[in-house]
Order: C-alpha cells, then structure tokens, then sequence
C-alpha cells in the first residue's frame, strides 16, 4: 500500500553531511548519535520517501508458514494513528492527544530521529548537519544505500527506560481502548515486529479464523513460529483454551505439528493465581508436553524498547502454576534488573 498518492508531491529528502558512518549509538529519551570521519552530529529525520516509522513493508505483516491464514493488510507502524506526515516541513507528525508512547514508530526509524522525554513522542527535525536535497531518482538511491549501510552497523535502539509512571500512563491510555476497535490486535502485532518477528494479525469481520495472531522469525532455516491468542480483558483463562484450539486447528487445516508450534498468549496483564489460566498451561505441558509461553504488553514494551530482538524458541517466557513470574527471563533478555516492583500491574507475574 503506498504511502502517498501520485498528486501528493515531495519537496525535499534528507542526508547526513558524514562520507562515511562508523556506528550509531542511541540512549533512553534521546535521538541517536552518528558518528563518522571523526565528528558526530545527532540523528534527524531523513524525509524518507517511503517512511518506515508509518508504514510497514508488506512482508512483515505475513506469514508464510501460514499460507490460509486470512491477515489484516492494515500496515500502519502506529496502532492508533497517532502519526502522520507534514506536507508543510516534509517529516512525520505525532499527534501528542492519540499517541500512547509505545514507540514503535521511534525503533523502525533507521536513523534514531525519533524520541520521547517520558511523556510525549518527538520528531527531530534536520539542521546544519544535514544536506536537504531535491528529491531526484539518484538522491533517493543515496538514501537507500544509507539505509542499507545503517542496517550492516548493527546498532541497537533505546526508546524509554521503564518506571511505575511511564508504564502506569501507557495502561491508562490502552484501558480506554474501545473493545470492538482493532487497537489491541494492531498493538500486539506492531510490538512483535519490533522484537525482530514477521507477524500477521486475522483480518477485520473474519468470522471464520478463529486464531487472533500468527508469527514467525522470518528465519527459513531455525524457523521459530507458532499461534498467538491476545487477551486484553479479564477472561484469560478463555485464552489458555483457546491457544489450544488454535493449535489443534493449525496441525489439522495446516499440518504443523504441535511440537512446531511454539505458541503464545499476549495479554495485557498477568492473570491472578486463583484464575485457573496458570494451573491450565502446567496441565497442558503435563499432557503435551506443551510449553505454551506467556508475555504482558508491559514485557514487549520493555524489550522493545531496548532493542532486543527475542528468540521465543528458547521457551524463557514460559510460565505455570508452579512459577508464575517471566522477570528472570526479561532480565536475561535486557541484561540488566527490570526497575519495576513485584506485582506491578501484572506485567511480570501476577499482581499482589
């Protein structure tokens, strides 16, 4: 789906005055630094012509591991529509009443131009280090090959470090999400992307595929993929039964065999003890030998928002009646503590 149609013109791109850029490094509530050729200048917005903090390539909303799974196209990086361009200054716009600072749009910058203070989403705008250029078929060639040298640095974002009042603020905004919306679905697809996963949400009216998401790590040769059920209400112990449908509906339409599907339940909150969804997941692993993992929205935030990009094959999230915490694994993940108490909105095992 194209970003602009054909009548709206761009005016300007922009690039880096660096010949050459040796590595970038980005900290919490900060744009990017480039360095290069001995100086540094601040991350800014390149004017992309094909923004990819607004809109995902195509590839990354489907899954081929999934070949009838009917997916929702809506490729938009921001599950609210809190981003949109500026015609007038030819670079992205946050709409500060809409945005939840999930960040998204701020970790598929290739540039590191776009940042939060805590509270509100910015776009850096370009100034004296950079060249503002006509937008010609050879100077969107010099982007692209900026792009592709940014992707070979390897460098790692950093969007917020987490605390009670950023994330208390976040759940506020999402608890107002309209239940019959696709906010939620979007949210949890867009953040699995973030984390370095190919993911497809089912489609707006699809009566008939029962399974919420679909994911993969888009690696052909140590694929990693399975079902995903997103619960965002109070009924988690349905989402425990349901991911056991999905699997079953997978292995039996799809011939994916249970012990390929590495299968998970995105919710908003961890379940209480007494709710009957954990003492479900050990019986299944009991059973089946089945380790169905569990993440919070708090969990792919926080792993989002330093750049990691998550091997779910490895089975760190799974969590049962007998353990009923995923903070050792989003540790081991981050590599240092999560700075957030025990409990604390459920986001890492049940709250008190």
């Amino acid at each position: 789906m194209p970003l602009l149609s054909k009548e709206e013109k761009r005016n300007s791109i922009a690039l880096p005055k660096i010949n050459q850029i040796d590595s970038v490094t980005q900290r919490y509530g900060e744009t990017a630094i480039i360095r290069g050729k001995g100086r540094s200048i601040s991350g800014a917005c390149l004017k992309c012509k094909n923004p990819r903090c607004m809109r995902f390539p195509e590839a990354y909303i489907s899954c081929p591991e999934f070949e009838d799974f009917s997916y929702e196209r809506n490729n938009n990086v921001c599950p609210v529509d809190a981003i949109s361009w500026d015609y007038s200054k030819d670079i992205p716009r946050i709409d500060h009443e809409k945005c939840i600072n999930c960040g998204i749009c701020a970790l598929m910058c290739p540039i590191g131009a776009i940042y939060s203070d805590g509270n509100k989403v910015y776009v850096s705008e370009p100034r004296n280090d950079y060249s503002i250029l006509p937008v010609t078929a050879s100077n969107i060639r010099l982007q692209e090959e900026l792009f592709t040298r940014l992707m070979t640095l390897n460098w790692q974002h950093r969007f917020l470090h987490e605390s009670q009042s950023i994330m208390s603020n976040i759940y506020k905004k999402v608890s107002k999400f309209d239940g019959r919306s696709m906010s939620a679905n979007l949210l949890i697809r867009n953040l699995m992307i973030a984390v370095g996963h190919h993911c497809s949400i089912s489609r707006t009216g699809d009566v008939y595929t029962r399974i919420d998401a679909v994911y993969s790590d888009g690696d052909i040769y140590d694929a990693c993929y399975g079902a995903m059920e997103i619960e965002f209400g109070r009924d988690t112990l349905d989402a425990s039964r349901g991911i056991l449908d999905d699997i079953a509906v997978l292995h039996s339409r799809n011939g994916i065999d249970k012990e390929k599907n590495t299968a998970l339940v995105a919710c908003l909150s961890f379940p209480n003890k007494r709710q009957g969804y954990f003492q479900v997941i050990k019986d299944v692993n009991k059973v089946l030998n089945l380790k169905i993992q569990t993440v919070s929205l708090g969990a792919l935030l926080i792993l989002a928002w330093n750049g990691i990009e998550v091997d779910f094959s490895q089975k760190d999230f799974y969590a049962d009646f007998d353990n009923l915490s995923i903070r050792s694994a989003l540790n081991n993940n981050i590599k240092r503590r999560v700075e957030l108490p025990e409990g604390f909105l459920g986001i890492l095992e049940p709250e008190k």
